[in-house]
Order: C-alpha cells, then structure tokens, then sequence
C-alpha cells in the first residue's frame, strides 16, 4: 500500500516550473548624453559563487568612441574579467557590447553597483555617462528542508603504517641547509680572489633616451593596433629623460603631480617649457586612459616631439680648444760683414 501511495504522488505532482530568464533592462539615456545604456545579466537568479556575466550595450552615434575604464570599481562583487566586443554598425549608428564577468559569496537580493562609461566625441572631447546599478538574486545551496542537519562525523580510520612524513621532511631541510652552506663558503673564497670589476662611466641621460625612442620607433606597436603600449612607453622614457637630466621626480607620478612641479621650476628645464610638456602629457593620458585611438601620423609625431625635446635639451659639449701656438721668432738676418 505504502509503495502504490508513493506512485501516485510521483504521478500527479505538479511539473516544476522552468527558470526564468533575465530580460534586459530597458533603454537608458541621460537628457544630455548622445549615448543610450541598456544592461542584462546572467544567470538570475543564481547561486553562491556561481559566475555572473554583466552585458553592457552602448548605443552612439558614428563619430565617438566609447570604452569602460581602467580601474572600474565593482565592490562588493569579485571582479573576475571584462571583455569589450569592437563596434557593430546599426542603421545610421553604432553598437559596442561590453560583458563584465563576477561572483558574489552572499545570498539574497543583491546588485552591481553603478559605474561610468567614457566616451570621446568627435571634437576630442572627453565624458562619461553612468551606467546603473543592475539588481539580481542569489539563492543558497543547503538542502530544500526547513530546518536542515549537519551529518554526523565519520568514525576515526586507524592508520596501520608509520608515518615517516615529518621525519623525511625535516632530513631533507637540513641536508639542503648544509649543502647550501658548503656552496656559500666555496663561492666565497673564489669571490675573495677576484679583482674588482672597473667603474663603467654612466650613460648619459640624452643618450638613453634616444636609444630607446628608435628602438620604439621600429617596433611594430603601431603595425600591430597596440596604440596604449606604444604611448605607454613613449611617456616613460619622457618621463625618465626628465628625472635624469633635470632632477625633476617624474617615474611613477601622475600628470598633474608633475605638472606642479614643472611649474615650480620652470628655468632648470630651459630650453624646454612647462606647457608643451604638460599637453604632452595630458594627450597621452587620452589614449592609455579614456582609450582615445588617434591616427598613426599623430602617434610618430608625438614619438618626433619627444625627440626633439631631448636633442634640444641635452648638454652641449664645448669643443677642444687647440693649443697655443708657439712664438717663433724669424732669425734675425745676419749683417752682411
């Protein structure tokens, strides 16, 4: 009886329900953006840990360019990559798909906070346009039961054959102790009878910085599309020029950090000028930031910039002065006797 009641509860227990699937957000565009935000994510609802995938799609007109930033903050999600896809015409404009992926470790209702998309118009101009938040769920993964219960803990396995582990752990740290030892005291009465290596003379900072901007110019950074390495490494020998010749601190510091100090001392870094050092900077910061794509003509003429800064810069060597030359006197003529 008991089995022919189980049959029929299987028998006409309702159908479980499919999973519902999210729909993207509707359309958004702020009043004074050109740029229209819609966002989806999957799955949702999910469960703890389960990989969350956050699509962006930009809608713009032809002409801007739009990108997420580096750096874009997600907390308290686990950020774990972003993908960009490249633009799509549609009709008179353009499409760009970006798929951020993340996790959350916590259950309930949940969000992923808004963030900023940066987009360049035609004119060069920089904004942003916001991007908001994106809500979904999150469900446990402990049993369907109202109250669940830990199982009990397994009985103790007895272990019937020695363990050796920490002894041949411990043999093998002091063998390797005394054997790094014996190649210390080796190493150092070869050392002691070597000569001291000759003082090599520094190189001069103008002429690093010219051997680094050829060897860039004949990469193949621009060939390849790889436009944010090129200026990457263009602003550090920039940078390293600067540091080296004029003391100015210019490694590891932003724009406007160096650009104070610039100002401050103007006349150390004569026959260069503050101001078209610091747009140099600002422009670079365009295309490894904001993600601004210029054209291969202006990316080899801000590598000519750089250059030119450095031949017009570098310390000029006097030239040798020829010796002195030797007062001779004509012999006197004799007097005819």
């Amino acid at each position: 009886m008991i089995a022919l009641w189980l049959i029929a509860q299987l028998a006409f227990a309702p159908a479980p329900e499919p999973a519902a699937t999210p729909e993207p957000s509707a359309a958004i565009a702020p009043a004074d953006s050109p740029i229209t935000i819609s966002t989806r994510i999957s799955p949702d609802p999910s469960n703890i840990g389960d990989l969350l995938e956050l699509e962006v799609v930009a809608a713009f007109p032809r002409g801007y360019s739009v990108n997420l930033p580096v750096g874009a903050a997600f907390a308290p999600l686990h950020l774990v990559d972003v993908g960009e896809g490249e633009p799509e015409v549609t009709g008179d404009g353009l499409r760009k798909t970006f798929r951020v992926r993340l996790q959350h470790f916590a259950t309930g209702a949940a969000e992923v906070p808004a963030f900023s998309l940066t987009y360049v118009d035609p004119d060069g101009a920089v904004a942003t346009v916001p991007v908001p938040a994106t809500a979904f769920t999150v469900d446990s993964l402990l049993a369907n039961e109202a109250d669940p219960e830990r199982k009990p803990e397994d009985p103790p396995i007895s272990i019937e054959y020695p363990n050796t582990l920490a002894e041949t752990v411990i043999l093998s740290v002091l063998a390797t102790t005394a054997a790094l030892l014996l190649v210390w005291l080796v190493l150092r009465r070869v050392l002691r009878r070597r000569r001291p290596a000759p003082v090599v003379p520094a190189i001069p900072p103008h002429v690093l910085a010219l051997d680094a901007l050829t060897e860039l110019e004949q990469s193949e950074l621009l060939v390849e599309g790889r436009v944010q390495d090129y200026y990457l490494q263009l602003t550090e020998i920039a940078k390293g020029y600067l540091e080296r010749r004029f003391g100015v601190p210019a490694l590891d510091r932003t724009t406007d950090e160096i650009r104070r100090d610039l100002l401050r001392q103007a006349a150390r870094i004569e026959p260069l000028t503050p101001t078209e050092l610091i747009e140099f900077l600002q422009r670079s910061d365009l295309v490894k930031f904001a993600r601004f794509h210029p054209e291969e003509t202006e990316s080899r003429e801000a590598l000519g910039f750089v250059r030119g800064a450095v031949e017009r810069s570098k310390p000029v060597q006097e030239a040798p002065k020829p010796p002195p030359a030797a007062n001779v006197e004509a012999p006197a003529k004799e007097e005819a006797s």
